[in-house]
């Protein structure tokens, strides 16, 4: 009878071995089917994608609506990504998020300027619209109704994948003046060492007389799995 037991445990001992060995055996194929990788614990396949875009409408003695693609700046994109997991209140350009700090202030420009991705956007001079890097533009900032302003439509994101947040300002001009270009900022005053761009877009030259409006509006949507 003790041989039987002995026997007993051992088979035991086996099925057990061979179902943890089935089990581990599993998890690292599946882990490869899913990464690419023999190393379940390495890398994973997810991804997180920002997609901007802009529009804007013209009111008053000329009415249409119009959008255009735009350009990132590879210096704001940094930036957010500072902001994500920064844990010290800095950020190497711009300024940190507080009440008077946020990817959420909209800024106009009516010079005709070439944008690109690896445009510095940050600074007294780089982080004006339209004086990114090379850019050579000049920012409104006269008071004429098209300076500098926060987006007074913020709809933030439900934070679900494929959600979008929406930042729409309407500017209204007391002054007939040009404009052709609109970014999308990190602070209220232009010529600050705080100000950072994370986007610009060019558009059709549009000359506003005086009582017009421009409404510009930045959808951002993040994706991710």
């Amino acid at each position: 009878m003790n041989f039987l037991k002995i026997e007993w445990t051992k088979k035991r001992g086996v099925i057990a071995l061979l179902a943890t060995g089935l089990v581990v055996t599993s998890f690292i194929l599946g882990g490869y089917v899913a990464t690419g990788s023999w190393n379940p614990w390495g890398h994973k396949h997810y991804y997180q994608n920002l997609d901007v875009n802009f529009g804007y409408c013209v009111g008053g003695s000329q009415n249409f609506c119009d959008s255009v693609h735009n350009t990132m700046y590879n210096t704001g994109v940094a930036w957010i990504d500072q902001v994500i997991q920064g844990t010290t209140g800095t950020v190497t350009n711009g300024c940190f998020p507080s009440a008077t700090c946020g990817m959420s202030f909209i800024a106009l420009s009516g010079s005709a300027v070439t944008l690109a991705a690896g445009d510095a956007s940050s600074g007294v001079t780089n982080g004006n619209c339209g004086a990114a890097g090379s850019e050579g533009g000049t920012e409104i900032t006269a008071a004429s109704g098209l300076q500098r302003a926060a987006a007074t439509t913020n709809t933030l994101l439900s934070g679900a994948t494929g959600s979008t947040s929406v930042l729409t300002r309407t500017f209204t001009s007391s002054a007939t003046q040009t404009v052709q270009l609109a970014c999308l900022v990190s602070f209220a005053t232009a010529s600050s060492a705080s100000s950072i761009q994370l986007a610009a877009a060019s558009f059709t030259s549009v000359t506003l007389n005086n009582g017009d409006t421009i409404q510009i509006t930045w959808t951002l949507t993040w994706t991710w799995s």
